[in-house]
């Protein structure tokens, strides 16, 4: 079972994003004016921003399932406000504007006033100030962005390590294989394997099986000598494994709990030669 949570909180937070930033864009191009053009002007701009939104979603997300493993949610994100704002800057190279109101002068006078003026008699900044605060400006909105950002990360993964623990501790001491099969959820692999002495050789890889869980209680397994894969019902994989470790070895079943993080996170359940659960690792993370 993989998990999305943090794919879900991102796109939750970069649909926030560029909503807040096309009502801004919708709300200044409203204030100060009021009516029925003006709300009509303002609906369709909302319509426009909604359905870029949409679209580069869809896209994004297409690409990053398909180019991307197990970096797809970053990929997305990442994808997502790109070809937002470039499809943004090419509506605005091709010189999309809102329409001026008809009640609007369209021509201007040729008395030009002084562009340093201020409609309230005041003095507009220099530009090199100007362009010192937008910059700063939107520097300190990056690092905000980015720390925002990895304290979700950092929390998904908590959360993700917690659901690993929390199936760690039901496999217990002393456990059969046909207890803790059925009862440990949530990984995507199980890696099992005999622990041979060093004098007998595993060339035909018999002491071997690799389970793929699935959401129907149904596991795939690939094993060997032939490395076949094969569908079976619960009951069928716990028999199957109960059969291989009558071979008077111990077994290692590595849990194996994918996310959509770079980082995952495993436990192993080590059973003695007489079939039951001997020793359970802590839960570790590797990328």
């Amino acid at each position: 079972m993989h998990h999305h949570l943090l794919t879900d909180v991102y796109g939750l937070l970069v649909f926030l994003l560029m909503a807040g930033s096309a009502f801004r864009s919708a709300r200044r191009q409203r204030k100060g004016t009021f009516g029925e053009a003006t709300w009509k002007r303002t609906a369709r701009t909302t319509r426009r921003y909604l359905f870029r939104l949409g679209v580069t979603s869809v896209i994004a997300f297409a690409i990053a399932t398909t180019v991307a493993d197990d970096s797809a949610a970053l990929a997305w994100v990442g994808l997502w406000v790109g070809l937002y704002w470039l499809w943004k800057l090419w509506g605005r190279w091709r010189g999309e504007r809102v329409a001026v109101p008809a009640h609007q002068p369209t021509a201007t006078l040729a008395l030009v006033p002084d562009p340093r003026a201020l409609p309230d008699g005041g003095t507009r900044r220099p530009l090199w100030r100007r362009v010192v605060r937008k910059t700063i400006t939107l520097t300190a909105g990056a690092f905000v962005f980015i720390a925002v950002m990895a304290i979700v990360m950092i929390l998904c993964l908590g959360y993700y390590e917690r659901q690993a623990k929390a199936e760690r501790s039901k496999a217990q001491l002393g456990m059969t294989v046909e207890q803790v099969l059925p009862l440990v959820h949530g990984a995507l692999g199980i890696l099992t394997h005999a622990v041979l002495p060093d004098h007998v050789s595993d060339e035909a890889g018999v002491p071997f099986a690799s389970l793929t869980q699935r959401s129907d209680d149904t596991f795939g397994c690939s094993c060997g000598p032939d490395d076949q894969w094969r569908q079976l019902t619960g009951p069928e994989a716990a028999a199957l494994m109960k059969q291989k470790m009558s071979d008077g070895y111990e077994w290692r079943w590595r849990y194996t709990f994918i996310n959509d993080t770079p980082q995952h996170f495993s436990f192993t359940v080590t059973f003695g030669r007489d079939g039951r659960v001997q020793d359970v690792t802590d839960v570790w993370g590797w990328d």
